[in-house]
């Protein structure tokens, strides 16, 4: 890959201090501890879960010793990203079913990174339709793409099941057991919205026993000549 002819998007959110956070795991909080003017450099304290804004949970996040953000290889943080366009289908608590995501069938297939576009990214913020209120994918859903031998799961919620232990339990359950990631509030940008599939990738930091780790999830446009 030549990076003079390589394009790159930015499919993740800005962490930032008090930046909107999944109820009861508390926001992000940064807080410089160094200026240059005072100690001759700048630096900050970062203090957040593993589960904040744009990150990937690992399977050790519902099953011990099943692989955490430090264990897997590199090889499982990417792939070739399939979009689904759910933008204006997808309504409050409403879950996305295998009928739906069924339709996407031809452009899915094994290794890809699934990546759900249902436009709650633009509600983000700190009311109840972006922290309580989004759309998330069912069972069904979950175990079709479990079974067509995707590598990921992505969505622009902040969780790929709903907010009540009844609705996130099952695609997760799915998913993970299966040792499929789950990558949780993409940012969509609408250069993405093509309908072309790309190479994505979404490191982790290397953190023993860690259940998830923000991401920088980045998609690559390659070109010839």
């Amino acid at each position: 890959m030549d990076p003079g002819k390589t394009r790159l998007h930015d499919l993740s959110l800005p962490i930032y201090h008090g930046a909107p956070a999944y109820p009861r795991l508390g926001t992000p909080s940064i807080t410089r501890t160094s200026y240059r003017a005072r100690d001759g450099f700048n630096a900050e304290r970062l203090d957040f879960c593993s589960h904040t804004c744009t990150h990937v949970d690992m399977p050790e996040h519902f099953y011990d010793g099943a692989g955490d953000a430090a264990s897997l290889p590199l090889e499982r943080f990417w792939g070739f990203g399939a979009v689904l366009d759910l933008r204006g289908r997808a309504g409050e608590r409403t879950s996305v079913g295998l009928e739906t995501v069924s339709e996407f069938d031809r452009i899915i297939g094994p290794g890809d990174f699934v990546l759900i576009n249902t436009g709650w990214n633009a509600r983000r913020g700190y009311g109840a339709d972006y922290m309580k209120n989004w759309p998330f994918i069912d069972g069904p859903a979950a175990g079709y793409l479990r079974d067509k031998g995707v590598k990921a799961v992505g969505i622009d919620t902040m969780s790929l099941g709903g907010y009540t232990k009844e609705t996130a339990q099952p695609c997760h359950e799915i998913l993970l057991s299966a040792g499929v990631l789950i990558i949780e509030e993409v940012n969509f940008p609408e250069e993405v919205m093509d309908g072309k599939k790309r190479l994505v990738s979404a490191f982790p930091l290397r953190l023993v026993s860690g259940t998830a780790s923000p991401v920088r999830l980045v998609a690559y446009d390659v070109f010839a000549g």
